[in-house]
């Protein structure tokens, strides 16, 4: 997932982990953003727990028993 640092106007991604992670922190916390922090000036960048949703990876699907 890209973010644009408001500030500086540097991209930068968020990993499939870290993701993972703020949906979770999101989840369990109430909360209504992620705080991303930018590499280039370290300023924290909210990002909207809908946005996050939508960028986390989808969980694995089962494996469908064979026919037989």
């Amino acid at each position: 997932m890209q973010i644009r640092c408001y500030r500086c106007g540097w991209n930068f991604g968020l990993s499939n982990d870290e993701l993972v992670f703020a949906l979770e922190a999101i989840e369990a916390g109430q909360a209504s953003h992620y705080d991303a922090r930018c590499p280039r000036c370290r300023t924290i960048n909210k990002v909207a727990a809908e946005q996050i949703r939508r960028g986390a990876p989808k969980p694995a699907a089962p494996p469908e028993a064979p026919a037989g």
